[in-house]
């Protein structure tokens, strides 16, 4: 079997621990900190703004590694710094120290480990089934979604939340990091093979030399893919960071709060792999516009504070959008920069979605705390969408 299928693999397992739990997890422990601490929404937020803040310096110096060096060992390192902060932070004795350290292991995760290393060592393997790789490997985050809640909130209800994160620590210790040692590799020479399909890759990605930093931000791309990435970004992971809390504060139970976040991530499973398809075919703005139109779908239905089944409907086309946009992005990434320097062009995007992202999460928590409920924050993150949706307009991609 072709290698990259392995490099696949393990880029698969390394999202499945990380964006499962930073992405889909993390709501699981806003009520139980809040009580342990005496906080309110707003403080636990700051959390994943920090987080968010770490990484405009985190994920440009993470592109850079991983252009210079073995994505192997830059992504198990940051599968080891992940979980000795997961322990770190299970021992954290003040909310100030609990914001640190999750701002801290989120971006140190993300930045070494995360989507970004699993883009460019896939979009390095394969040619043809790119998008289709991507999408398999963007699974994990959906499977993640629906593992790692299920055990967070086991492990909260029967044990409290630091040994919930102890435990976690444990499983990114003793699982992910073997298998990513065994599966990455970061180029095809690494492990004596050919990139997929070698033979037809003659122009495209490949006729892209070496970018400076210089030529990355001058391309009109950069900011026509990463502004309206971001703020797609910015109001999906604010309200996906929310939906617990959303969800119980409409009268629903904790349990049924949990099953929306399944059912996003089933959601994303599905929309992973019918965009990772559709991405070796299809014209890449439109399968992007189809991701926000899904996310503002699911705002607008959840906006008018329905029932359990109108949320879970909502969820699911908030899953199928999360499905989209990491394929899609790879892609359009690869033929707005080519291969040489993908890692590179992924890292400096990252400070601008950072920006973009950052004040999302405080936002939300303001306008919650103010309104009383998530009706307003959910008609204003629509509105983002379409400007969202304007501004993608010029983009012109290669070979489209």
């Amino acid at each position: 079997m072709f290698f990259g299928w392995y490099v696949v693999g393990g880029t698969f397992i390394a999202q499945l621990f990380l964006i499962g739990f930073f992405t889909y997890a993390v709501s699981l422990l806003v009520a139980p900190v809040q009580t342990e601490f005496g906080v309110g929404l707003e403080e636990v937020m700051y959390s994943l703004s920090l987080g968010t803040l770490f990484a405009l310096i985190a994920m440009p110096v993470g592109g850079i590694l991983i252009d210079r060096y073995s994505t192997r060992w830059v992504m198990a390192a940051g599968a080891a710094l992940v979980s000795l902060g997961l322990y770190l932070l299970s021992a954290s004795t003040s909310i100030t120290q609990y914001v640190l350290l999750f701002g801290l292991t989120m971006a140190l995760g993300n930045a070494l480990a995360g989507s970004q290393s699993s883009a460019t060592t896939i979009s390095r393997w394969f040619t043809t089934s790119r998008g289709r790789a991507l999408g398999i490997s963007a699974l994990g985050t959906s499977v993640g979604g629906i593992v790692v809640p299920l055990l967070l909130a086991y492990w909260i209800e029967h044990y409290g939340w630091r040994t919930a994160l102890a435990y976690f620590s444990y499983g990114v210790a003793l699982i992910a990091l073997p298998i990513i040692v065994l599966t990455i590799r970061g180029t095809p020479a690494e492990a004596g093979s050919e990139i997929e399909d070698a033979d037809l890759q003659t122009g495209g990605t490949t006729a892209i030399g070496a970018l400076t930093t210089k030529d990355i931000l001058t391309n009109p791309s950069y900011w026509l893919i990463g502004i309206p990435l971001s703020l797609l970004f910015c109001v999906y992971t604010a309200i996906l960071s929310n939906i617990t809390p959303y969800a119980t504060a409409l009268g629903t139970s904790t349990e049924q709060a949990g099953q929306l976040i399944t059912v996003i991530a089933i959601g994303g499973i599905v929309g992973k792999v019918a965009f990772g398809f559709a991405a070796d075919k299809m014209n890449l703005k439109v399968g992007l516009w189809l991701a926000m139109a899904l996310v503002a779908g699911g705002f607008l239905i959840l906006a008018t504070e329905p029932g359990f089944l109108m949320m879970i409907l909502a969820s699911a086309l908030l899953g199928l959008a999360a499905g989209g946009q990491l394929p899609v992005w790879g892609a359009m990434m690869a033929k707005a920069f080519g291969l040489v320097s993908y890692g590179r062009a992924m890292g400096l995007m990252s400070p601008l979605i950072s920006l973009i992202v950052m004040p999302g999460f405080v936002v939300s928590g303001k306008l919650v705390d103010m309104t009383g409920n998530y009706v307003m924050l959910l008609n204003v993150f629509s509105a983002v969408l379409v400007v969202a949706a304007i501004i993608l307009v010029p983009l012109r991609l290669n070979q489209e």
